[in-house]
């Protein structure tokens, strides 16, 4: 029938027409034998079988008869009306009124009948039926019909229902209203009480859909958040891997290009080695087999010879030791030292709560008392300048022996002028007097802090 689908008044347990469909606390529908069924068969724990959803709350399982709990679940008597319409229009369309099965045409809804043409026409001209609703049966919809359908007494069932009284929540007649509900405090007509709560449900309706708009737009700017993250933690560790990548191949180069000046070097003093094996053998030879005079007789000049090669004037080739390889370690110290001291990751509820400017300032248990935090060592010794103020960092380094002081001191030189082969040193004097040179990112050390 237009519009209505088997999932309107079809049961998704038993796949037939609903028979007294309950409202699960899920917002599905089942027959309620079914949902007797089902909590049956699960031991009365058991959740929809749509979405496993529970049925019955923790207090309500096992407290009770599981019939009794289930015809507490509320009843779409909408879907059950529904329902029976679906079955009026589907039914066999026979007039009510006449004999040999005449085909119906029509329904009248106060009489809630069918009516072929002739009977149709006589019933809008008797006095007691001319103002009853009627309409052609090929053009009513199940929907159509259900909500026009004529509400009956909950005490009478052959009388039709025209008040409602709120105290007893009754659908009544106008015979039980003088005789139950006298003096019930609110009683009105069904079309009244139905509009109020029609209005009602319309606005609680308003306010769950603006709830849930709003509830929508946190869930989004949530994953926005998040997403925003993800994004910015990607794109900080690809910088940083760009980086890195771009040092290691510097590096390379480097060592690359000092490796191809050594090549013409390394040949010669391959040549070199060879003549000293091949001498070595001859020697080896001569003394052990060689008669006397044979010996004497080429001594000079063997001699001369070996002793050019044993001096080395034999080649000009010299290799370049490897720590006279000299490339910019600081760069990768520093970037090893700002990886170590990201630290561990946080969950969330470990984070405690602060304010942005928090990570600016230290603030000590004993005292309370807020101060400036230190930067870390790889920054500091970027920033370092000539006039501040230091003292011994963790990296501090006693081989110098007692000489050295160790705080408070005053920067005094940066690169250090005492120690210009090293890199990334800088020159202190302790306010005791003495002077030396300390390493800030040498070799990966940060021997001062600010004092």
């Amino acid at each position: 029938m237009a519009g209505v689908t088997s999932g309107d008044i079809e049961c998704p347990v038993c796949h037939d027409d609903f028979t007294n469909p309950k409202l699960l606390p899920c917002n599905h529908l089942a027959c309620r034998d079914c949902v007797l069924s089902w909590l049956q068969k699960e031991g009365g724990q058991g959740g929809c079988p749509l979405c496993r959803a529970p049925i019955l709350s923790s207090t309500q399982q096992g407290q009770g008869q599981l019939a009794t709990m289930v015809d507490s679940l509320p009843t779409d008597f909408a879907t059950a009306a529904l329902v029976e319409s679906h079955k009026v229009l589907t039914g066999p369309h026979i007039c009510a009124m006449c004999e040999n099965n005449v085909t119906a045409t029509s329904y009248c809804f106060a009489c809630s009948i069918k009516l072929c043409k002739p009977c149709t026409s006589y019933h809008q001209k008797l006095p007691v039926s001319k103002d009853h609703t009627l309409e052609q049966l090929n053009k009513l919809t199940a929907k159509r019909l259900a909500a026009s359908r004529q509400a009956t007494c909950n005490n009478h069932s052959n009388r039709p229902a025209e008040l409602y009284c709120s105290a007893h929540q009754e659908l009544i007649c106008m015979l039980c209203f003088p005789t139950n509900h006298r003096i019930c405090p609110e009683v009105k007509a069904i079309a009244d009480v139905a509009r109020e709560k029609r209005t009602e449900l319309t606005q609680q309706s308003q306010r769950l859909k603006e709830k849930g708009a709003g509830l929508a737009k946190q869930i989004k700017a949530a994953k926005e958040k998040f997403k925003g993250m993800h994004k910015k933690v990607n794109d900080v560790f690809d910088d940083l891997q760009q980086g890195s990548e771009k040092r290691r191949q510097q590096v390379h180069d480097l060592i690359q290009k000092e490796e191809d000046a050594t090549v013409t070097s390394l040949a010669e003093m391959e040549k070199a080695r060879a003549a000293m094996t091949s001498h070595s053998g001859n020697i080896d030879h001569l003394v052990t087999s060689a008669p006397d005079d044979a010996l004497l007789q080429m001594l000079n000049q063997l001699k001369s010879r070996l002793d050019d090669l044993e001096s080395g004037s034999g080649t000009t080739a010299k290799v370049k030791d490897v720590g006279d390889i000299v490339f910019d370690s600081q760069l990768l110290t520093r970037l090893k030292s700002d990886l170590s001291e990201l630290g561990e990751i946080q969950k969330p509820h470990q984070q405690a709560s602060a304010s942005p400017s928090a990570t600016a300032t230290t603030t000590t248990p004993s005292s309370g008392q807020t101060a400036r935090a230190e930067p870390r060592r790889a920054d500091l010794a970027a920033v370092l300048k000539v006039g501040d103020r230091v003292r011994r960092g963790p990296d501090w380094v006693t081989w110098r022996g007692n000489t050295d002081g160790g705080g408070p001191g005053t920067v005094t030189a940066i690169p250090s002028r005492n120690s210009r082969r090293v890199q990334g040193c800088v020159d202190v004097r302790w306010d005791s007097g003495h002077e030396n040179w300390y390493r800030m990112g040498a070799h990966g050390y940060y021997e001062m802090d600010l004092a």
